[in-house]
């Protein structure tokens, strides 16, 4: 797509798009039945990101700038690209006025919250799904996201889109994605956890629900060709049965605040984490992932 005068028009079919509240609306018509979910529950929901997942918790910013050391690093004038900006937490983080972000998202009007919150130049949001981006070939220095590719029915369809807009040598960061050896197993006990916390299971997000998360094997023959430089880093052991287990005992109890740990006792669980991940085999009990890799 190229952008003139405040309107993107697409190359391919020339089809213009103009933006609503700073938002550029790309998504296709044929959007698949979770996407629309997907787009019509975060339309609606406003929550504070932050408080839910504890963003600011310092177990979260430990690996959360992990990511933001890596994406900062990116030359002057590149062009990032973020899918799934949800509430741009992140993504004001590593905000820099000489390059461009494009934060994409299926939903719109999560997209105007963020822009409207932000309010910062250089910064483009456009609505699209996160497979069928509306952006041309090698066009981008950097994909990114957060806690976002175990959402899409099929991943590897997911990572040839990215790999198609990514110029020669950009970089694909994928933070936070969950780990199978937990998460389908999560899967299995979904009705009985939502029972034990008094939520319907039918609730929420459709795609968090499905999903199963990803096995570090998995993700090595996901990025096994057309990648270089992969590298699938460990989040938390210990650590997330201390996150996990804080927010299911403040669901059960109904607590009026979540409870947050002494800041010595968080440092303390990840520094052990991060000890026990460099003895073999161990990295596989992790309770998330954090992947790069650099397209040939």
């Amino acid at each position: 797509m190229s952008l003139n005068n405040n309107q993107y028009t697409c190359l391919a079919c020339h089809r213009t798009y103009t933006a609503d509240s700073g938002v550029f609306d790309a998504r296709s018509s044929q959007l698949s039945e979770l996407a629309k979910e997907e787009a019509l529950y975060h339309d609606h929901i406003d929550e504070d990101a932050c408080e839910t997942h504890q963003l600011s918790a310092w177990r979260n910013v430990f690996y959360h700038q992990y990511v933001w050391n890596f994406l900062t690093k990116v030359p002057k004038q590149a062009t990032l690209v973020e899918v799934g900006a949800g509430t741009g937490f992140d993504a004001e983080q590593i905000y820099d006025q000489d390059k461009t972000l494009v934060l994409t998202d299926i939903s719109a009007e999560t997209l105007k919250r963020v822009a409207q919150r932000l309010n910062k130049n250089n910064i483009q949001y456009v609505a699209a799904d996160g497979v069928q981006l509306p952006l041309a070939d090698e066009s981008c220095d950097v994909v990114y996201m957060i806690a976002v590719w175990h959402h899409f029915e099929k991943p590897g369809e997911a990572l040839e889109e990215w790999r198609r807009i990514l110029k020669k040598d950009g970089q694909l960061v994928i933070g936070v994605e969950p780990n199978r050896f937990y998460f389908y197993p999560i899967k299995k006990l979904r009705p009985f956890l939502c029972h034990a916390i008094h939520a319907d299971e039918h609730e929420g997000s459709h795609a968090d629900a499905e999903m199963e998360g990803f096995s570090y094997g998995q993700i090595q023959k996901y990025l096994g060709s057309g990648w270089r430089n992969v590298t699938i880093r460990p989040m938390w052991l210990f650590g997330g049965w201390m996150h996990y287990g804080l927010e299911f005992i403040y669901r059960v109890f109904h607590l009026k605040k979540r409870i947050q740990p002494p800041l010595w006792v968080e440092k303390m669980i990840v520094g052990f984490d991060e000890l026990l991940f460099r003895i073999p085999g161990v990295r596989h009990l992790c309770w998330h992932w954090i992947v790069t890799a650099q397209k040939v």
